[in-house]
């Protein structure tokens, strides 16, 4: 910015002093001078000719009136230059129309308030981290994505800010956003189950059939590596009922039963799921792959 700012008032002060340069009479005074050396020498080699007396006079006579038609007599009323401070205004009114066009095409808020924005992106994300720090607002979560896609401009093959990248931008309801940050932090860090897991819900919620497959086949993957995480069970039971397969729903809702302690309060509305995918499933209703 401090470049761009010097390059234009260099170029206001050149370009003001091509507009002073024409009302300049030194190249008047140059030419003036040329001619009247060029006069005496040619007297002085007339003086040294051979030619007669009259031959001579004529000549002289000839190169004084050539000496009057260059350079005007003293009597000769010459037109005076307007002073330089008339041009004044017509400067001043060039700087102001420049710099009004720079202010209004430069965007100079914007740079600042971004700036501004990833001054703060560390502070934002302290907040995030720290479960007893103030929630961050709406406002706030946006201006920390917009800080952390400045940050990953600079540092692109960082995980954790592509992921963190895409959970703000499915809390922002950009699902654009969000699915090339998570697919992004999934190609930085495919074996972090977390991730992952994270990246399979997105995925189940898309309205992109062939993303909900590759979502379910990501939980299974999970599943089968042997956790025993209940939001995966819990995904994989949502994913099984939605698609009409009721006994795979089912048996995630009932493993979800055996990790859950007897007094947790999900427990009432698994049951009631249950109970609603064993009745789909005995009115006939197709159990699916």
């Amino acid at each position: 910015m401090m470049l761009l700012v010097t390059t234009i008032i260099l170029s206001l002060l050149a370009l003001s002093a091509l507009l002073l340069a024409p009302w300049s009479t030194q190249g008047e005074r140059d030419r003036d001078a040329i001619n009247r050396a060029l006069y005496h020498d040619r007297l002085r080699e007339l003086a040294v000719d051979n030619t007669n007396d009259a031959e001579r006079a004529g000549m002289v006579e000839e190169l004084q009136h050539s000496l009057l038609q260059d350079i005007p007599g003293e009597s000769a009323v010459r037109a005076r230059p307007l002073p330089r401070w008339v041009l004044l205004p017509g400067i001043l009114l060039l700087v102001a129309v420049s710099l009004g066009l720079f202010w209004q095409t430069s965007s100079v808020n914007q740079v600042q308030e971004w700036r501004r924005v990833v001054d703060l992106t560390p502070e934002l994300m302290k907040r995030v981290m720290d479960p007893q720090a103030e929630q961050l607002t709406i406002e706030d979560v946006a201006l920390l994505g917009l800080g952390l896609r400045s940050q990953l401009e600079d540092h692109p093959n960082n995980p954790q800010d592509w992921w963190l990248l895409g959970r703000i931008a499915g809390a922002l309801n950009n699902a654009e956003m969000a699915a090339q940050a998570l697919t992004r932090a999934y190609q930085l860090d495919p074996q972090n189950e977390e991730l992952k897991l994270d990246y399979a819900e997105f995925l189940l919620r898309s309205s992109n059939p062939r993303e909900n497959l590759r979502g379910g086949e990501m939980l299974r993957e999970l599943q089968h590596s042997g956790t025993t995480n209940v939001r995966v069970l819990s995904l994989l039971a949502f994913n099984a009922f939605e698609g009409q397969r009721y006994q795979e729903a089912i048996d995630a809702w009932q493993s979800m039963l055996r990790v859950l302690p007897q007094n947790d309060t999900r427990r009432a509305v698994i049951e009631r799921s249950i109970s609603q995918a064993q009745a789909a499933l005995a009115s006939g209703a197709s159990t699916g792959g």
